[in-house]
């Protein structure tokens, strides 16, 4: 039965590797890298400066203290492979103290099991899951300085095996004046519990953007320009660049480009936003014939 279990845990991270949005590297829970809330993922993932709301919670925990008002994000992620990923996030409290809940999910179906030997049927099928589950909190440290940091819970399952870890977030966000800001944010530092004998390994990250409203109007709305650089120990480096332009408050178009990727660069998409809340969209098409994922999340401020 180990024989059999160890293969089978073998094969899981084997698929799991296979579908890791970033290149090279040795990190597990690869999807602490893809990125939540669909108006960040059709910017491209320059998101560090920006975040401003519950998604903050993944992005920069710092950008929790911007918040106009306490809110909420729901995410639906259909990724890769038939991989799905959801992520909510509720920022409860707001105020010179600002708290926030989040849960990042994903689910692998449709793995399917064979022992030690090749056989023309699998003898069933099961899942993989990883979540997070997340505490965060930010403050005004000064003026237009704005601090934060977020305690992460860790689990992952591969059939009959599972961990359990931590990991913390800390980040930083300076507003200059109304139009232009910077962020920066260090993630996913912290450890897992040995799975069969091997603990996985985080992917430990640090962040760096900022964005700029340009300071016309077009079609009633300022176009918005953002960029990242975002470092993953062990692996390498990655730039992007997001474009967010609308018809006044209403309707939003978003572009994005994501450099040092083999396998996603483009990404797009739309957002809709009325009386507090938003819906949006985001589409990253994939290179060799991998498959194209699409996001759609909402939001609302309360």
């Amino acid at each position: 039965m180990k024989r059999f279990s160890i293969t089978i845990v073998t094969q899981l991270l084997f698929v799991w590797a296979a579908v890791q949005p970033a290149q090279g590297g040795n990190a597990g829970f690869a999807f602490l890298k893809i990125a939540v809330d669909a108006r960040a993922a059709a910017m491209g993932g320059a998101y560090t400066a920006l975040a401003s709301d519950a998604a903050a919670a993944y992005w920069n925990p710092a950008g929790l203290a911007g918040s106009a008002k306490k809110s909420l994000v729901l995410m639906h992620n259909e990724w890769l492979a038939d991989i799905t990923q959801e992520f909510a996030a509720l920022q409860f409290y707001q105020g010179k103290h600002n708290w926030a809940l989040s849960l990042n999910l994903i689910n692998i179906p449709g793995i399917q099991i064979r022992g030690n030997t090749p056989t023309e049927k699998p003898d069933g099928v099961v899942e993989a899951i990883n979540f997070t589950a997340a505490f965060s909190y930010a403050t005004v440290l000064a003026e237009n300085w704005q601090v934060g940091g977020s305690f992460k819970y860790l689990h992952e399952k591969y059939f009959m095996a599972a961990a359990n870890g931590w990991a913390v977030d800390v980040g930083v966000q300076r507003r200059f004046g109304e139009d232009f800001l910077t962020g920066i944010t260090l993630q996913n530092l912290g450890n897992m519990q040995p799975l069969l004998n091997v603990a996985t390994p985080l992917p430990s990250l640090a962040r760096a953007g900022a964005a700029y409203y340009i300071p016309f109007a077009l079609l009633g709305r300022r176009p918005l320009l953002s960029a990242d650089i975002q470092y993953i120990f062990d692996e390498g480096a990655e730039g992007r660049l997001g474009l967010e332009f609308g018809f006044r408050e209403y309707l939003a178009v978003r572009v994005g480009y994501v450099t040092g990727r083999a396998t996603q660069s483009f990404t797009a998409g739309l957002g809709i936003q009325y009386s507090g809340y938003h819906l949006d969209y985001a589409y990253a098409p994939s290179e060799y014939d991998l498959g194209n994922t699409h996001r759609i999340s909402f939001g609302f401020f309360f």
